[in-house]
């Protein structure tokens, strides 16, 4: 697996943990590095240069996204991103999220004068939203494709039924833990506008993200149009071009494997979730789903399991009350054996 050696730190470590930050390649540092040194050597040429070059990294990550690069904005965060998005809504907006979706995700919302309508995490989530729009007249969800919690993957299909019995419905999502995972397609997805930071599963390091928007998202509000994210000066002011240009060199080395990336992080994704079932560890919101991501979590309330898992070299985060796994197509059937070995070893020694 020639494109697994390029991250050294797999050498050191059972890495189970892109759900918290993905891992810089070799090919990223060099780039990095040889990016700095024009900086360094050649001054405003570097600068003159990295803007001349803005409009092609707009077109390779909307080619890899399949969004519209007149619609892509560049932003430094998920947490900024978002916050445009919201700034562009009506006061007046009936929005449904989840109660537990990811914090600044829900922070965003709540900061805001919409009429909010709060849904609680199930296992069941698809009809649970659908129950609320037969109730309540929602007009905008705001969701995580990937929950960041427990790994839970919204189902696609029901938000394009969604969109079809509502057809003025609009769906904000936060695709960081999704995009990078799989083949993704902007525009043929249920998804109004998406955020998305770079530093996790695009593996692009800190300071980039991405806002795509479509046609109904500006038509959702009337007073707006596709100018006014522009206007709000999202891209206005000194770019980031160090960050933004390791956005487009790590999207450039993804494209050409996204296939392999895609069916072998859901090959390793069945083995690991075949393993917890087998073990009964996986939380009842996700045993029963047909679909699910590559992140999982395992109830470690004391936080006993994750340090016990860290002294074995196995990197993995706290979140919620359990310790959250997340594979990445780097990782090895090897390495997902080793882990239930440890597991089970931990298992031994509590009882």
């Amino acid at each position: 697996m020639k494109f697994r050696n390029d991250f050294p730190l797999l050498k050191s470590f059972t890495y189970f943990n892109t759900a918290y930050v993905g891992l810089m390649s070799k090919s990223l540092f060099n780039f990095r590095v040889n990016f700095e040194r024009s900086y360094l050597n050649d001054g405003d040429k570097y600068k003159l240069e990295a803007y001349n070059n803005l409009p092609q990294t707009h077109r390779v990550i909307a080619s890899f996204i399949g969004s519209d690069k007149d619609k892509t904005y560049f932003v430094s965060n998920f947490s900024t991103g978002i916050r445009y998005v919201m700034d562009t809504l009506p006061e007046n907006t009936n929005l449904l999220y989840i109660k537990d979706d990811y914090h600044s995700l829900v922070s965003s919302i709540e900061e805001k004068n919409f009429n909010l309508f709060p849904i609680e995490m199930s296992e069941n989530i698809e009809l649970v939203i659908s129950s609320s729009l037969e109730k309540n007249p929602i007009d905008t969800i705001v969701i995580s494709l990937v929950q960041f919690t427990n790994g839970l993957l919204i189902d696609f299909d029901f938000l394009i039924d969604l969109k079809k019995k509502y057809p003025r419905l609009n769906i904000i999502g936060d695709a960081t833990q999704y995009i990078g995972t799989d083949i993704f397609n902007f525009s043929d997805s249920p998804f109004d506008a998406i955020i998305c930071s770079g530093y996790k599963w695009l593996f692009s390091g800190y300071g980039n993200a991405v806002i795509l928007t479509k046609n109904f998202y500006y038509e959702f509000d009337y007073n707006k149009n596709d100018k006014e994210l522009i206007n709000n000066s999202i891209e206005g002011g000194h770019l980031d071009l160090f960050s933004f240009g390791s956005l487009k060199f790590s999207i450039s080395l993804i494209n050409k494997q996204i296939d392999y990336i895609s069916s072998e992080t859901k090959r390793l994704s069945k083995i690991m979730l075949g393993g917890l079932k087998d073990r009964k560890l996986l939380d009842s919101k996700i045993f029963s789903r047909q679909t699910h991501s590559s992140i999982f979590n395992i109830d470690d309330k004391d936080g006993k399991l994750h340090s016990f898992l860290h002294e074995n070299k196995i990197q993995t985060s706290q979140r919620g009350n359990g310790c959250r796994i997340s594979l990445a197509f780097y990782n090895t059937e090897n390495e997902i054996k080793y882990f239930f070995k440890v597991l089970d070893d931990f298992s031994t020694r509590q009882l």
